[in-house]
């Protein structure tokens, strides 16, 4: 703590000080000017106690103008009246310095004082015997009670800003906490309930029983990902600290084209036409990406479901690039495309773009001439040179 630089800044008295500072000026002030009453005259040395005593008062808002002004009249008290007296208010005021002042004022204080004391006992007499030891004394104790009131001030100030910092990371965990149980009930829960949904409505308008087993088939798999999406939200609930992202890591296995595949099923399933384009070789991509990239179909066939159901055709594409690997996913709707699809969107895309964006990875969607299209794209990872 001594070492370090913030413990030695410039630093005004605490509240409780300055005011009991002040308190005590006022008591000094009113003695002097009744002795002054009670001889009826006014001295030099009534001057300088009322000046010195208004030098302290100045500590309670300008520490160092304060520090030069009680050097400056103790040393006008000392070197042309040898006043004794003046020599001790000196070191008593070098707590105030002491406590309040930068290390150089500190220095010069002392350095002042120990001036003044070495002149009152060579050239005067107003020191009794020993007394030179006694101004030393009163010095020392009063340097190391101004020390103890900084060190007291600047601990006080670390644990200000340490509560400060923890408070920031609080919050900054309950937000965390709250976007990881947001992307839980959006990503997991809202895309099942999305399709039980959809397929409970178009369930009593199914032509023939193989479309309607598979209405059925899609709800009974549907709401079997929602509980067991719920599931993990509780257990995200009861340990946030817990990495319960269980319901989406697992989703699809976590491969790429396996999720792309069985989405564009979910689509012929729901009565539209998709076309599926996956790379003959395995894609370059990091589990992190490959796992966004999911989330991003994931996000794009839920919305062509909720927003776009008589959609004519879709398609879902994975292009492999030298740098990069896209997700293209488009549709072709029989009517414009409304807001949720565009590429404002919701919170859906509005996280996507947040995890791409902080993966090196970069998320365009917008309106076409006859529907809408979304293109995610993630680096690639560089393979080792055989």
């Amino acid at each position: 703590m001594l070492r370090a630089r913030t413990f030695w800044e410039q630093r005004p008295l605490h509240p409780v000080v300055r005011l009991l500072l002040l308190l005590a000026v006022a008591v000094l002030l009113c003695i002097a000017i009744g002795f002054i009453v009670a001889s009826g005259k006014f001295t030099r040395f009534d001057f300088l106690a009322l000046a010195f005593y208004l030098g302290l008062s100045a500590f309670a808002w300008h520490p160092l103008t304060a520090a030069f002004i009680v050097m400056l009249i103790c040393s006008v008290g000392v070197m042309f009246t040898g006043s004794g007296g003046d020599l001790l208010e000196l070191a008593i005021a070098l707590c105030l310095v002491a406590a309040t002042c930068v290390p150089w004022v500190v220095v010069s204080h002392a350095v002042l004082l120990g001036v003044l004391t070495t002149y009152i006992a060579v050239y005067e007499t107003t020191l009794t015997q020993g007394g030179v030891f006694g101004v030393v004394g009163i010095a020392v104790i009063a340097l190391f009670v101004g020390l103890a009131f900084r060190l007291v001030a600047a601990r006080e100030m670390t644990l200000l800003a340490e509560r400060e910092r923890a408070v920031k990371d609080i919050e900054s965990i309950a937000r965390e906490s709250q976007e990881r149980i947001a992307d839980e009930l959006h990503d997991g829960i809202a895309h099942d309930l999305t399709l039980v949904l959809f397929h409970a409505r178009a369930l009593p308008r199914q032509p023939d029983d193989a479309a309607r087993q598979v209405s059925l088939a899609t709800i009974e798999h549907s709401a079997e990902q929602a509980l067991h999406s719920i599931q993990s939200l509780l257990s995200l609930m009861r340990d946030p600290t817990s990495e319960s992202r269980e319901s989406r890591s697992t989703r699809y296995g976590g491969n790429l084209v396996t999720a792309v595949m069985a989405l564009g099923n979910l689509l012929e399933d729901a009565g539209i036409s998709t076309q599926v384009g996956v790379p003959s070789a395995p894609h370059r991509v990091g589990p992190t990406n490959e796992q966004i990239l999911i989330e991003t179909a994931i996000e794009a066939i839920t919305n062509i479901i909720k927003h776009a159901p008589k959609s004519q055709s879709a398609s879902i594409d994975i292009r492999e690039n030298d740098d990069d690997v896209e997700l293209v996913v488009t549709n072709v709707a029989p009517s414009a495309p409304t807001r949720h699809a565009s590429s404002v969107g919701g919170r859906g895309l509005h996280r996507v773009r947040q995890r791409l964006s902080q993966n090196n990875g970069q998320l365009e969607a917008d309106k076409t001439a006859d529907g809408w299209t979304l293109r995610a794209t993630v680096p690639t990872i560089t393979r080792p040179a055989n």
